[in-house]
């Protein structure tokens, strides 16, 4: 594994969900775990919703774990040392959750609920998940890291935040549906490397995009994972709709240098009269 401070050997597990079959799918995060560990990876990034599957409907309570649950227990006892984040539904104290955890040291150690709930189309999360309400980077041997599950990134002004808060790396979860358009790749795909470069490239940090693969309830998750480097340059992609662990080691000195030479985030005012959302 890599020297904590300096590069950070990533792994995104693009793989397929089993829907509502949490045993089914911990089952399967052992074996992509164990994969990671055998690549040397330090940090393993799972899709938005891993261990349940994403269109749960009224299956959603029934699957909902707390985060000191048997299940994330066993599953960080087995990450060991490897840093695992994964998506899960979360039993809160005022509702459930769409959210994520990350797994360190042989237990979960940040929480990441979804802030921005689409319900609009295919959409039905706010019928069936509380919306969180709190932006809090994680911390990682090789600083804050910031976690944006899907939509959360469609709002920019998330992802500015994490910068300006000093983030370099943003890891973004997705259960992204894939749209069929005439070119080679979905046209879901096409917009979500748009919305990743932009981030990337304004905010000058890292970007990681774990989409998941196959089909649930009608609908095709298209996959597509990729990652992208502070000014927008994608570093590697995953292949679209097969299962696959995306590796990549990311140096985070690379968002400073870029924040050196293009001050962005530091030339931010408060001062500036006319609308407000």
């Amino acid at each position: 594994m890599a020297e904590p401070g300096a590069l950070l050997r990533i792994g995104l597990a693009q793989i397929d969900c089993r829907l509502g079959n949490v045993a089914s799918n911990a089952a399967r995060h052992l074996e992509w775990i164990e994969r990671a560990r055998e690549a040397a990876v330090d940090l393993l990034v799972f899709p938005e919703l891993s261990l349940t599957g994403y269109r749960l409907l009224h299956l959603t309570p029934r699957v909902a774990l707390r985060p000191d649950s048997p299940v994330l227990e066993r599953l960080a006892e087995a990450a060991g040392s490897l840093r695992v984040l994964l998506g899960f539904v979360e039993e809160g104290e005022s509702g459930v959750h769409n959210s994520t955890a990350l797994l360190a040291g042989g237990k979960p150690v940040h929480v990441h609920r979804k802030l921005y709930l689409p319900t609009y189309g295919l959409f039905q999360e706010e019928r069936f998940f509380t919306a969180g309400r709190r932006l809090e980077p994680a911390s990682l041997p090789w600083g804050k890291t910031g976690v944006l599950i899907c939509e959360d990134l469609w709002h920019p002004e998330l992802s500015r935040r994490l910068a300006a808060a000093g983030v370099k790396l943003v890891i973004v979860p997705s259960a992204g549906p894939g749209r069929v358009g005439a070119g080679p790749l979905p046209e879901s795909h096409e917009s979500w490397e748009v919305i990743t470069r932009a981030t990337a490239l304004l905010h000058a940090c890292w970007v990681v995009y774990c989409n998941r693969v196959g089909w649930e309830e009608g609908s095709f998750y298209a996959g597509g994972s990729h990652i992208v480097r502070p000014g927008g340059d994608i570093v590697d992609r995953a292949p679209v709709l097969d299962e696959h662990l995306l590796l990549a080691e990311l140096d985070l000195r690379e968002a400073d240098r870029l924040r050196w030479r293009l001050p962005f985030l530091g030339d931010e005012r408060s001062d500036i009269e006319g609308p407000s959302g």
